[in-house]
Formats: structure tokens, sequence, C-alpha cells
């Protein structure tokens, strides 16, 4: 299959993920391009300086800092991460539900660091958002455990497990308020707008037929493994 076919293909069956993941490829290279990733740049692009949000009013930053990254590996780190369990989860949730978990656990993400971290220190990434959908897939293994197989329930587990470690243990280098912060408000928002069932009829019919434990719905992991784990 040709790239522009499996392109079209992904886009079909993950549009938001998609766009997400144009929008921060863009945002790259319009840092990039316009003073590179130093911390003058990325406030100048829009990063979180939680200072120019409460002085001078510059409630965008709490939006647009969702979409920089400080440099390649810390912008591929965060699309490896979005590419598969972003992927999996707008099949889950449906793209609506998927959005409004995104793009407010972002937004949550950038309020927590606006009022609890330091003002002087400028903040990006997707980190938070990502944090969200993390925290929503943790919450579905306790609420819906009959969605996934054991070995789904494991692995979102102990990838939410590190994840959290990390946030703590690396506090000195990433944003422990922003990861906090997208991880609380993509509990919460799952917590309110879960569905009754998966949102994928096709996949949910699939499990249904040939993949059952007792009469659940098995919903494999196949997208996630440990290696699916990001840091900042």
């Amino acid at each position: 299959m040709r790239f522009e076919d499996r392109m079209k293909l992904y886009y079909k069956k993950h549009p938001v993920t998609f766009v997400l993941l144009l929008l921060n490829t863009i945002m790259f290279f319009v840092v990039l391009f316009n003073g590179g990733f130093s911390a003058e740049s990325l406030t100048s692009n829009g990063g979180l300086l939680p200072r120019l949000v409460t002085e001078d009013k510059e409630y965008y930053r709490l939006l647009v800092a969702m979409f920089l990254h400080g440099g390649l590996f810390h912008f591929l780190m965060n699309s490896y991460f979005l590419y598969f369990l972003g992927g999996f989860t707008e099949k889950l949730l449906g793209s609506t539900r998927y959005a409004i978990i995104y793009m407010l656990s972002g937004l949550g993400s950038s309020v927590a660091v606006w009022l609890f971290s330091d003002p002087n220190i400028v903040t990006i990434g997707a980190s938070g958002a990502l944090y969200g959908i993390m925290g929503g897939l943790l919450i579905l293994t306790f609420l819906k455990p009959n969605w996934f197989s054991p070995y789904g329930i494991r692995s979102i587990r102990m990838i939410s497990l590190i994840n959290i470690i990390f946030t703590f243990a690396l506090g000195s280098v990433i944003s422990t308020w922003g990861h906090i912060g997208g991880l609380v408000a993509g509990i919460v928002l799952t917590y309110l707008l879960i569905p009754d069932l998966p949102n994928s009829k096709e996949r949910y019919q699939s499990h249904t037929q040939t993949n059952r434990y007792d009469d659940r719905i098995i919903i494999d992991m196949d997208d996630v493994d440990d290696n699916d784990i990001y840091t900042n």
C-alpha cells in the first residue's frame, strides 16, 4: 500500500488523531523556521509563560502551547504516543468524545501550569492532553474491564503507573503540574462521557463474535505494548 493510501486510511479511521498529528507537525516546523527551540523562541511562538497570561491576559497561550514541542525528540515521542494510544482511544470512544477529552485535558493541563507552576518558566507540549487520554484509558480498565483483554488491562495500567512515577521522579525537567492537570482532567471527563458500549460497531461486532470471555466484550490492545511509553 502506498504512503498516500495509508494516510487516507488512517484519516478515515482516526480523523481527529490525524488532524492533531498534522497540527503538531505544522507547529513543529513553524517553530523550527521561526527562531528554533530556545525558551525565548518558544515563548514568542505561543509557549505558556504563566506570567504573560496573568499580567497581559494572553489566554491564547493556554491553547497554543498544547501544539508546541521543545525539539525533535520531544515531538517524535509525543507523536508516537498520540498515533497509537490516541488512535485506539478515538476508535473506542468515538471521535467527538475523544476530541472533547483531548482538548479539555490539554486545557486543564495548561490551567494547572498557569495557576501552580513557576510564572517565569515557559511550558510547552502535548503531554498534558496525552496524559488525559492515558487517564481516560486507565479509568476505563476499572469501569469497563469487559471492554479489554487481560493483556490490554495490564498494559494500560503499567503504562500509566510508569508515566506517573516518571512525572514525579523527573519533576525538575518536566512539568509535573501539567501532567497532573491533564491526567485528572482526562479521568473526570472520561467518567462523565463514557458510553455504554465501545463506539466502533464493526470492531465491537467482530470481537463479540470471535473473542469472548464469559460473555464479556473483549477489545485487544494490539496497538499497545510496554514500549509505548513517553516521559515528557
